[in-house]
């Protein structure tokens, strides 16, 4: 039977874990304990349009979850080095095992400016095409009040100017108006109605950047981490192992 405890529940990329392991066996002696353990990595990617109206939001975000490594011996420790304890009636072993400098959490959130290392960013951590796959996906959920919103918030058109694009229908049901772009043809109803060629050219025309942007900050979130889940293998003279409950661990 084998049991542990870890110091901690957190280790910092390139520190060591201390534990405490209690085990013995009655088959056979002890030969020696191995640590083993495996590796997830978490990454959280999410990119904000802040410029759509208030009425709501328009984000594409995902969390991905991917097991880098399998379980894989670590460390081994001679018997020696436990100490045989009398009361327990056990062997108690004390001493830490290795974390890799490399696993480190990761964290870009929200950046002040965007140029062109933040561009290279945008292709490293959420992919090549991520760009133009984030400003089409907006560019199909837009209604006449975002296209407002964002035009005129980003000066690519005054509010005078903007109301030659516009057009209201009754809503008999509530009895309220809607605003939209001009109708092509009267029968169309009002969410089908194609969005002027002039106000589609001035959208292709903002920079992805400026899609994200507002007040300063650009709505960008990425996050990496890695976690891990130790067990101590201990093993007798015949290479039979009892192993200890699993530890999760996340890193620094």
């Amino acid at each position: 039977m084998a049991i542990w405890d870890l110091e901690s529940a957190t280790v910092n990329a390139g520190a060591s874990m201390g534990f405490t392991a209690q085990y013995y066996s009655e088959a056979a002696n002890i030969s020696h304990s191995e640590v083993w353990y495996n590796l997830t990595e978490t990454e959280e990617r999410t990119v904000t349009c802040p410029w759509i109206a208030a009425s709501r939001t328009f984000s594409i975000g995902a969390i991905k979850t991917e097991e880098k490594r399998i379980f894989e011996k670590i460390w081994e420790y001679p018997h020696a080095l436990a100490v045989k304890s009398k009361e327990r009636r056990a062997y108690i072993l004390t001493d830490k095992f290795p974390v890799s400098n490399t696993l480190g959490s990761l964290a870009w959130l929200n950046p002040e400016t965007f140029g062109e290392e933040e561009y290279e960013k945008m292709e490293k951590y959420f992919a090549p095409g991520y760009m133009k796959l984030f400003k089409d996906s907006l560019e199909r959920s837009m209604t006449w009040d975002d296209y407002n919103s964002m035009l005129v918030g980003l000066e690519k058109i005054t509010k005078a100017d903007f109301r030659l694009y516009t057009d209201s229908t009754k809503i008999e049901s509530s009895g309220t108006w809607v605003k939209h772009f001009p109708k092509e043809y009267p029968e169309q109803p009002v969410r089908e109605i194609p969005v002027p060629a002039a106000i589609k050219n001035l959208y292709d025309e903002i920079p992805f950047k400026d899609l994200i942007g507002k007040s300063s900050v650009y709505n960008v979130v990425y996050k990496r981490n890695y976690t891990i889940k130790a067990v101590l293998r201990v093993y007798d003279e015949r290479g039979v192992y009892s192993i200890t409950e699993a530890k999760s661990i996340e890193i620094n």
